[in-house]
This record gives structure tokens, C-alpha cells and sequence, in this order.
């Protein structure tokens, strides 16, 4: 193959790679000839090679394409493709459809707590898949012990229902692994006694190095079925210990990947189990238990991240042993978030000693977080959809949420003023007639009327609290209008006090005077506003905010968007985005 073949099949592969395996000719072609003028005078001759290696292409898996794109260029996935949201893409087809007399998928979250903002893609793609061919998606949670990484979280039964309430998930069946292990048993012998498993109790560390790493079978591999079975009941009687033995599935010792020899498909785990208590000590990997449910299920296609490659196979394989039907696998590439560090180990720690409020804190990006935070279920998914089934590692920022939750939710919102901190400054000589502002709920309808904020007049004088940052820029004799209520000329700095200049607006526009929010001292209510990185300000808004009940979002105006979840004093909000 000449360098040129060798570009295009590069261009070809990584082509397939970013539109879920299938290679358009007519995007290649865009690509190769937009960035090479050297080759526009050779069109034909470059769309014959291109049609030539995208028909071949065609009929590699994705984890082949992916595989031989990582040979010839690795640099084209080393690199994360940053995604700005576009509007209403169109997802591929789900592939096979005619194998399936229904399409089924399911969710199967391990319960460690809740879904949170990267687990949002899985969800709204099946949700999605599911709805647009009037299939059935079955919540699986995927509540076994076989890993000491990961900790069952109690309340991540109730959470995770929540958190697909929250984006509009309909599922149509809970079923729990937990319930489901005599299952997982029974298989477990069946594949002992074909030969096809067997329980090994070699050092884990030595089999590592001397025998998953060197390719070279253990002499448990050997034993027969009888043996393999004798040995079986003992993991499940209590004579091995933890740690002490495994069963293996035999994918293999010559597997060219050392990931895939002879995998552990259940072992020992003396853990107490949020459901089911020590009833029992072995217990399914999630691989394993998957390729047992994914055909017990009936499901027909998988959605999940490329992570789970190696998983994925360990189910075709024990798919192909029982020749049952092979359900369409389907993958995408890790997404990871500039501005949200995702850990529910981490979360989970913190929530438990209290340094987080809850699972509902912002820094856990939990979905409940987010939904506390006023963010539409909407935004989120239609921010996952967006980013379609490419296998490319996808960078991505929250602030494509935060846009689409602004075009979202601006309309509906009403207005507020919130001064942090509040520097008091007596504004005097006031306008007689002048008793109370009288401002837009929101600036964009006027015909939603105005909201009323007292100003406690007192001989023409009244207290305004402003923003530090506001005051401290300002000259004597600066002309500043406190917004949408009256000009004024400061006099003096400390204490703050100003003299009221004028009420028109084109006053200070003239001069191209400032125009900055304030609160009243009478009657502004205090506001304990948490923010994203889980701090807290303390502040004052206007007086019609302790009217406002729990739920609503507003905006700050010259702050933000926020949400109120709590009343009392002070009221308390989370804070939302820009």
C-alpha cells in the first residue's frame, strides 16, 4: 500500500470511528480534498481508492477499526474531540433490526450512588433508542459483590429511580442481580460441568505472573468436572476462604490479550450485602452475570462505552458456548468533563463524614444535584444526544448544558436583585414622589407587570445596600443610577452617601454613567446561596423573593440563575449557572 492509500484508509478509519462505525465516502472525500489542493486535480482516481477502503472498512467491527486506526495513527484517538452542542442531530439506526422480533435494552447501573452527570449518556441513549422504536427498557441493577473496588450504597436503590424520574426515563421492569444468583449458580455448574469452567485456587499473584502473563495454563485447568464440582461446593461451604479460590471460564491461555485468559467469573465475598445479608458467600462478576441476563432478558441491543470492550466479549464468548442469539453491542467513547470531577467513591466518602450536605451536593454532579440546582432534565439530555455514538474520547464542558438550560428555561423566569454583602449607602434629597421602584418581572415580556420594591422614604432619605466591588470604583461626583429607580451623584465614600441627581435613564447614559443593582435595608430578605464548587455566600434580595416557594428558578440579576430549595431564614438556593 503507497502513502496515498495509506491517508486515505487514515482519513477512512477515522471517519468510521467518529460516526459509530460507518464510513461515509462523500465525508472523506470533503476531508482529504479540503485539506490536500494537491489532490483536487485527482478526484476520481482519490473517490475510487476511497470507496474501495470504505467498502472494506465497512465490514471490520468497530473494535477492528478502532484497533487497526491505533496501528497506522494512533495519534487520530490519543487526542479528545471537543463537542459544542449542535442542533437536533439524528442518531443512527439501531443495527440488526430484523433479528429482533422486539427491541429490547436496559440500564444495569451498579449501585455505588447515584447516577450522575456521566452516567447520563447511557441513560438518555437507551431511553432514547427505546422510545423512538416502541421497545421495552428494563432498569437492571447490577447489585453484586464480586469486587472489593466498589461499595453497594444503600440509598442508591431509591437514588437511582430518582435520578431517571428526574430526566424522563421510562423504564418498564426493576430487576435486581441480587435476586437473581441460584441463577448464576446454576449456569456456574453447567459450565463445570462441560468443561468449559473450573474453580482455580492458585495465588492470585502467582497465577498473574506465571500464568496469565506467560500464556501457560495452571494445573487447576486439568482437573476434571468431578473435581472442578467437589471444589465448587467448597466455595460455596465455607472450606476455601476469601481470596482463596475463583472459578474461571476458559476463554483461553493464547488470547493475544493477557486480559482475556481464563477470566475470573465468580468468586468468593464474605461482604454483607444490603439485600440479601449473608446468604450468600459466591458471587458473579458483572461480565458474567450479564451474559447470563443480557439472553435470560431477552435483550436485543447494548448501548455502553468502549471501556466495557473486554466485558463485552467475555459475554460473546459465553453467548457463543450456549449458541444463543448474540445481542448488537454498541459503543462510544469516555466522556470527560473540563469543569466537573466525577468520583462517587470520592462522593460517597464525603457525603458519609459530612464534608458534602448530601447526595443532592453540587460537587457530587449527581443528577439530584443538578435537578436542585434548577437545571432542565432537557438540557442534560439533549447535551448527551448531541454527542451521538462516536467512539472518539469526547471532551466536553458544562457550559453546553448551562447554554441550553439559559434557551430553556430565561423565558419563564422571573427577575430578583441579591446584593452579597451589602455596602449601606444613604441616598438623600430623594424625589418627593418617589416611594417605591417599580421594576420588570422580566425585562423581555413587559406584559408580566412590574414587581413593587417599597423604598422606606424618610424625609426624603433612604437606605440602599450595593455591592462593594460596585462602590469602590466610583469617584465623588460620579453619576450612577441604581437600577430601574433613580439616578445619583455620590457625595461621599465614607460613610456612602448620595444626593439623587434625576429618575430618567438617558440621565446616565449620557455620560455613560454605571448602572448597578441594589437592595433596600427595610424589608430585603437574607439569602444563603450554596454555589457549584459547594461554598456558600451570604447575602440580601429584594423583599418579594420570601414570596417565592420552593422550586422556583430566577435569576440574579448581574448574578445568575438559581433555584430556591429551602425557606426560612435565611432562604436557601443553589446556584445554577450564568
Amino acid at each position: 500500500m503507497d502513502d496515498l492509500e495509506i491517508e486515505i484508509k487514515k482519513a477512512v478509519l477515522d471517519n468510521a470511528v467518529r460516526y459509530a462505525g460507518k464510513p461515509n465516502v462523500k465525508s472523506v472525500m470533503g476531508f482529504l480534498l479540503g485539506s490536500r489542493a494537491d489532490l483536487r486535480s485527482r478526484a476520481e482516481e482519490i473517490r475510487a481508492i476511497t470507496e474501495r477502503i470504505v467498502a472494506n472498512v465497512e465490514k471490520m467491527s468497530i473494535k477492528d477499526q478502532i484497533s487497526e486506526l491505533e496501528k497506522i495513527a494512533p495519534e487520530l484517538l490519543a487526542k479528545p474531540e471537543v463537542v459544542e452542542i449542535e442542533e437536533d442531530k439524528e442518531l443512527p439506526e439501531l443495527p440488526n433490526l430484523d433479528k429482533w422480533p422486539k427491541v429490547i435494552m436496559r440500564l444495569a447501573p451498579f449501585p455505588s450512588g447515584p447516577l450522575h452527570i456521566g452516567n447520563a449518556r447511557m441513560v438518555v441513549l437507551n431511553d432514547y433508542y427505546v422510545k423512538r422504536y416502541k421497545g421495552e427498557l428494563i432498569l437492571v441493577f447490577d447489585d453484586t459483590i464480586g469486587s472489593t473496588e466498589k461499595v453497594i450504597e444503600q440509598d442508591a436503590y431509591d437514588l437511582i429511580p430518582e435520578g431517571l424520574d428526574y430526566l424522563g426515563v421510562e423504564y418498564h421492569k426493576t430487576v435486581y442481580k441480587s435476586d437473581r444468583i441460584d441463577l448464576f449458580y446454576k449456569y456456574a455448574v453447567d459450565l463445570i460441568k462441560r468443561g468449559e469452567a473450573y474453580v482455580c485456587d492458585c495465588d492470585a499473584a502467582v497465577w498473574r505472573n506465571e500464568h496469565k502473563v506467560k500464556g501457560i495454563p495452571c494445573s487447576c485447568r486439568g482437573l476434571d468436572s468431578q473435581e472442578n464440582l467437589a471444589r465448587w461446593e467448597k466455595m460455596l461451604d465455607g472450606t476455601y476462604a476469601e481470596k482463596e479460590a475463583a472459578v474461571r471460564l476458559k476463554t483461553g491461555m493464547t488470547d493475544p490479550d493477557p486480559a482475556m485468559r481464563d477470566h475470573v467469573i465468580l468468586r468468593i465475598s464474605e461482604n454483607e450485602h444490603p439485600r440479601v445479608g449473608m446468604k450468600y458467600r459466591v458471587w458473579p462478576l458483572l461480565e458474567y452475570s450479564w451474559g447470563i441476563d443480557d439472553h435470560e432478558l431477552g435483550v436485543s441491543h447494548i448501548i455502553r462505552g468502549k471501556d466495557l470492550v473486554k466485558e463485552g466479549k467475555i459475554e460473546q464468548h459465553i453467548w457463543s458456548l450456549y449458541n444463543w442469539p448474540h445481542p448488537e453491542l454498541m459503543y462510544y467513547g469516555r466522556l470527560k468533563f473540563e469543569d466537573a470531577k466525577l468520583s462517587k467513591s470520592k462522593s460517597r466518602k464525603e457525603v458519609h463524614d459530612g464534608t458534602y450536605s448530601g447526595w443532592d451536593d453540587p460537587r457530587t454532579w449527581s443528577l439530584q444535584s443538578l435537578d436542585r440546582r434548577g437545571i432542565d432534565a432537557e438540557a442534560v439530555r439533549k447535551a448527551m444526544l448531541d454527542l451521538g455514538l462516536s467512539i472518539v474520547d469526547i471532551k466536553i464542558s458544562m457550559k453546553s448544558v448551562y447554554s441550553e438550560n439559559r434557551k430553556l428555561r430565561d423565558a419563564e423566569t422571573p427577575r430578583a436583585f441579591f446584593v452579597q454583602d451589602p455596602v449601606w449607602i444613604a441616598a438623600e434629597n430623594l424625589d418627593r414622589g418617589l416611594i417605591e421602584a417599580h421594576i420588570p418581572v422580566h425585562p423581555d415580556f413587559p406584559e408580566r407587570g412590574l414587581r413593587k420594591i417599597p423604598l422606606h422614604a424618610v424625609d426624603g432619605k433612604s437606605i440602599f445596600g450595593v455591592q462593594q466591588s460596585d462602590l469602590s470604583r466610583f469617584k465623588l461626583g460620579t453619576l450612577f443610577r441604581l437600577k430601574d429607580m433613580a439616578n445619583f451623584t455620590l457625595e461621599k465614600k465614607n460613610p456612602p452617601i448620595a444626593h439623587y441627581h434625576s429618575s430618567e435613564v438617558e440621565q446616565v447614559r449620557k455620560v455613560n454613567g454605571p448602572i448597578i443593582h441594589w437592595i433596600p435595608r427595610e424589608g430585603s430578605v437574607p439569602i444563603e446561596m450554596t454555589l457549584v464548587d459547594g461554598s456558600t455566600v451570604m447575602g440580601l434580595a429584594e423583599p418579594g423573593v420570601e414570596k417565592m416557594k420552593v422550586g422556583t428558578f430566577l435569576q440574579f440579576e448581574r448574578v445568575g440563575f438559581a433555584r430556591i430549595y429551602k425557606t426560612g431564614d435565611p432562604i436557601q438556593v443553589s446556584f445554577a449557572h450564568k
